[in-house]
């Protein structure tokens, strides 16, 4: 079976390079010059708790891509999914499969040209990062959930299932659109938590801020249920705990149980692309909520407030600090 990875940065350099060491047939795609310059030179260096591994494979720029794939693989961010369809289409056998590795809610774009059937979406609990053009890393081995958006388990979905599971812990699940927005939840906290160069353990220390951050994760919950997601509960919390048809005083006790794993030494990913004059996927995820708020009559200020800042300090129009949440507070 042979198959193609569409973006290889830190998910899809972890989970292509395992598959590549295991000895599967996988073709590597992306556009970043020194990333694909440094694997052909050097390798894919990829550091995972069970040991350090370089591994030779196969990396091309979408133009020079050839031939028929039985998977393609999209690991790029959201922003980008639209593109990587466009470049990979071509290259995709008949009855193949796309396979969404991202973050947000992207196995619809992916249905809608490919089909229920050969669709499957991936929800990814691995924190990871690349450290360097050639190199990815995760101090956790991570586990991966993945399912046809109709919940039903057909024999592509078995067959990648066995593919994946035996390089990374996966699970079937009848309900991955309720997995991937219990994890949207988890993204849009990170968009919360990267409007100061702080982390939320020192922003979030007073109780006007948790009330907000509370009433922030409500608004996601809330649009998220009012279009038929079933939420599944996350090792960090339960996004359940915070629907506003709870007692505001119990969501910000969720908030305070969620903070005694937060470390003053954390910073959010978002923080860092910023930081680094990256675009971030804030239009795809928290944009996502947005426009399905919009569509199901949901009021979210403070989701609209946090996107309106996100981009404000994408474009250089406003600055890293903490007093960027005074206008959360008063909301």
């Amino acid at each position: 079976m042979r198959m193609i990875m569409v973006g290889t940065g830190p998910i899809g350099g972890i989970i292509g390079g395992r598959l590549a060491r295991a000895g599967h047939d996988i073709t590597f795609v992306d556009v970043d010059d020194q990333h694909v310059d440094a694997i052909r030179r050097n390798g894919l260096q990829v550091d995972v708790p069970d040991g350090p591994f370089n591994v030779r494979v196969p990396i091309f720029f979408p133009h020079e891509v050839h031939g028929k794939f039985d998977v393609a693989f999209i690991a790029v961010r959201s922003n980008h999914t639209a593109n990587a369809l466009d470049s990979v289409l071509p290259h995709l056998a008949g009855e193949g499969l796309g396979v969404s590795l991202q973050n947000g809610i992207n196995p619809p774009l992916l249905e809608r040209v490919l089909g229920p059937d050969r669709t499957i979406g991936v929800a990814i609990r691995m924190g990871c990062r690349k450290i360097a053009p050639g190199h990815v890393h995760t101090d956790i081995r991570g586990q991966l959930y993945i399912g046809h958006l109709h919940g039903k388990t057909t024999a592509s979905l078995q067959t990648l299932h066995r593919l994946l599971d035996h390089v990374i812990p996966t699970e079937i699940t009848d309900n991955i659109r309720g997995v991937l927005w219990s994890k949207l939840t988890y993204t849009c906290l990170g968009y919360f938590g990267s409007l100061a160069d702080a982390s939320l353990a020192t922003t979030c220390a007073d109780h006007s801020c948790r009330r907000a951050l509370a009433q922030f994760m409500g608004e996601v919950v809330a649009v998220g249920a009012a279009v038929g997601v079933r939420f599944v509960p996350l090792a960090e919390y339960d996004p359940a705990d915070f629907h506003p048809d709870r007692p505001l005083d119990r969501r910000i006790a969720a908030v305070d149980e969620m903070a005694k794993s937060w470390k003053f030494a954390d910073r959010k990913g978002p923080l860092r692309q910023i930081q680094k004059g990256v675009v971030t996927e804030v239009d795809y995820t928290l944009g996502h909520v947005i426009h399905e708020a919009e569509r199901a009559g949901i009021s979210t200020p403070l989701c609209g407030k946090v996107l309106a800042m996100i981009q404000e300090l994408q474009a250089g129009k406003r600055k890293l600090d903490i007093s960027n949440y005074d206008a959360l507070k008063t909301l």
